[in-house]
């Protein structure tokens, strides 16, 4: 098979398995000791095809190609200069397994099929760094015989010597991870959006999906639109996580990279105080979510495809929020550097996803 057609198979598989999502992640191939293809950056994985795949030099990563190469190519060239071995890697934002690395342990193991799984966790670096790429390289380098790693607060690198392999990593490592949440923090949640009463602007009107939209709803969608004019769609999700999180939580600190990015860099959650009714909501700029009492949360965009990424996302940071407070600890990141990715994302990055 073409190796670019490959890639585009494991991508739709991948997508299938809810395993890659939107633009996030990417996925390459060893052509030769010296070259190998990559996926670019910010295309829809439903939209790839094999010449927006770039063929990048692993000495001194010139490319070749219609579009830029992805974002992580350092970390790609990094894996592929310390195994020489390996032929295909995935990098996914898998939720679980990212969960997992998010809580601040150097491995995650768990008893998958009766096999001790041992997934090591690279530490924390800024997405797209030379930091990141060292620090995945030195866990490869300890952790020789593991084709699966987690970038702590990040996402995973699957790794093998066929596609297949590299795929079979990719779930084995989401299965083992969901089994570690479950054993040291009870963790039953599955991953999922319900959406509740959604709304959008057009010619200047509030749009409800709903014709039953409750009174109280409408007024909180007005606020949002009142307070956020760059904000077109809103998107209610009420996932079992989001609505754990807007009954019990009172602050969410990003613990997730693409949180910051998509979400914002810190939300407030509003309580039921002192007789409050639950009807207040907490709106504040470059922040996208608006939880409401024990209903959830509402996920702001410029785009239905923004607003509903925003969901997804803040779904996937309320298990993370849920897990750490039931371990007892987590890797929260810095303020400066969720500010560095939020500002990155809303400049530059989720514009390419638009094109």
């Amino acid at each position: 098979m073409d190796p670019r057609q490959e890639i585009i198979n494991i991508g739709k598989q991948l997508h299938d398995q809810g395993l890659l999502v939107r633009t996030w992640g990417n996925i390459s191939c060893r052509l030769d000791k010296n070259r190998i293809l990559i996926t670019p950056s910010g295309i829809q994985y439903e939209d790839l095809t094999p010449e927006m795949i770039a063929e990048v030099n692993l000495g001194d990563l010139s490319w070749e190609g219609k579009c830029k190469p992805s974002s992580e190519l350092l970390v790609h060239v990094a894996c592929y200069n310390t195994r020489s071995d390996i032929r295909f890697i995935i990098h996914t934002h898998q939720v679980f397994a990212t969960v997992a690395g998010s809580l601040g342990v150097k491995e995650i193991r768990a008893m998958v099929d009766g096999d001790d799984v041992r997934i090591p966790c690279a530490p924390y670096a800024l997405p797209g760094t030379r930091k990141l790429a060292d620090n995945v390289k030195k866990t490869i380098q300890k952790y020789k015989s593991d084709n699966g790693i987690v970038m702590s607060n990040h996402g995973t690198i699957c790794m093998g010597t066929i596609s297949d392999e590299a795929l079979e990593c990719a779930m084995e490592m989401e299965e083992a991870s969901k089994l570690f949440l479950h054993g040291y923090c009870h963790m039953d949640i599955e991953s999922e959006f319900i959406e509740g009463f959604s709304s959008h602007i057009n010619s200047g009107s509030i749009i409800y999906d709903k014709p039953d939209t409750p009174y109280r709803i409408k007024r909180m969608h007005e606020e949002i639109y009142a307070k956020r004019p760059d904000v077109r769609y809103i998107v209610h999700n009420k996932s079992q996580a989001c609505k754990i999180v807007s009954r019990r939580a009172t602050h969410m600190k990003p613990l997730l990279d693409d949180f910051a990015q998509l979400v914002g860099t810190s939300v407030r959650i509003p309580i039921n105080h002192h007789g409050h009714d639950g009807n207040r909501i907490i709106v504040k700029k470059n922040v996208n979510a608006v939880f409401s009492l024990d209903d959830g949360a509402f996920c702001l965009g410029q785009t239905k495809d923004d607003a509903y990424a925003t969901a997804l996302v803040l779904d996937k940071a309320c298990i993370a929020q849920i897990a750490a407070s039931r371990y007892g600890s987590a890797n929260f990141l810095s303020y400066r550097d969720c500010l560095k990715m939020n500002r990155h994302y809303r400049n530059s990055y989720s514009k390419l996803a638009k094109r």
